[in-house]
This record gives structure tokens, sequence and C-alpha cells, in this order.
């Protein structure tokens, strides 16, 4: 059986990052979905892996466009499960996006482990 491709949401904003992040963590919430990871590349970029019902994707793109991101078209597999009749209760995707800015890299420290 083949394994369902994981949609991928792709932006990118010059608003401030650290809020941009809080507030895309809460629009997938509010579209009832559930954010399974997430992981931080320095400042330049943050990546969420959600599950959302399909029916909430252009909601969605909504409000993640409200808060000043970019959004690159949906992908033809985003366009099918839109339209599709019998779509499944829950998609996984990734939602990218990318932070536009002057600034330096992000140092992040990593703590030594015992051992």
């Amino acid at each position: 059986m083949a394994r369902p491709r994981l949609l991928q949401i792709q932006g990118s904003t010059r608003a401030e990052r650290l809020a941009v992040t809080a507030q895309a963590s809460e629009a997938v919430i509010a579209c009832r979905g559930y954010i399974l990871d997430y992981h931080q590349f320095s400042n330049m970029a943050v990546c969420f892996t959600i599950e959302i019902p399909p029916a909430r994707l252009t909601e969605l793109r909504a409000q993640l466009a409200a808060l000043e991101i970019d959004l690159k078209p949906p992908a033809p597999e985003e366009q099918s499960l839109l339209s599709a009749a019998a779509s499944p209760d829950e998609v996984a995707a990734s939602l990218r996006i990318a932070f536009i800015h002057n600034e330096p890299d992000l140092r992040i420290e990593i703590p030594a482990i015992p051992g």
C-alpha cells in the first residue's frame, strides 16, 4: 500500500520571527489541527509537522496570509483533497515559514551531555 505524501505548505515573511511562530501555531490549533513536531533552523526558518482536517486547509491558508506570510500556491495534491468527496479525516502536512531579515545567524548553544 502506498504511503500518503506529506502536503507541503511553504511561505516566507518579513514579520517578527517569534511572534509569527507563535501566531502560526495558534492558527493551526484554531483550524482544529495538531502540531506533531517543530524544528527551528537558526533564525532563518521554522518547520511544523501538522495534521489537519482537509476541509480546514483553506481556512489555515487564510489565517496564515493574515499574519503577513506570503504563501506559495497550493500543490495539486492539496487542491485534489479540497475537491474530493471522500477525503480523509486528517492529512499530514509540513508548514515551513522562512524569515527574511538582515540579522546574523542565531547561535543556539547545545548543552553538554554528561557521560
